[in-house]
């Protein structure tokens, strides 16, 4: 799940304050990259594709660990697909207070169009 707004500042600071206290700690200390949605989506559908090609030469080598290692690209593929999925519907899911405002404007418009007639 992505860091809101707040809590990325937050982390941010937490890591300005480290590097200024201890700077070796700070440059020693391994950094550990998330992929976005939209990355993870990308890589999820290239795993996919890299295992329904290898896929097709397990049939024309009929090697079972050509199957295997095409069955396990296939699955780790979905996996990432189905969880960017996720992430990015929840992301684009508005919220209730946009809805609520929406429903308002829509019922204002409504009100104003019959008070003319």
């Amino acid at each position: 799940m992505p860091l809101s707004d707040r809590e990325q500042k937050i982390l941010e600071e937490i890591e300005r304050n480290l590097y200024e206290e201890d700077p070796r700690l700070a440059r020693d200390a391994p950094r550990q990259t998330r992929l976005d949605s939209s990355s993870r989506f990308k890589l999820g559908l290239l795993l996919f594709l890299l295992g329904l090609a290898i896929l097709v030469g397990f049939f024309v080598s009929g090697l079972v660990v050509v199957g295997v290692v095409a069955f396990g690209s296939m699955v780790a593929g979905l996996v990432l697909l189905a969880g960017s999925a996720k992430d990015i519907a929840s992301s684009a899911r508005p919220s209730r207070d946009q809805v609520s405002q929406r429903f308002s404007q829509w019922e204002q418009r409504l009100r104003e169009k019959y008070k003319k007639r």
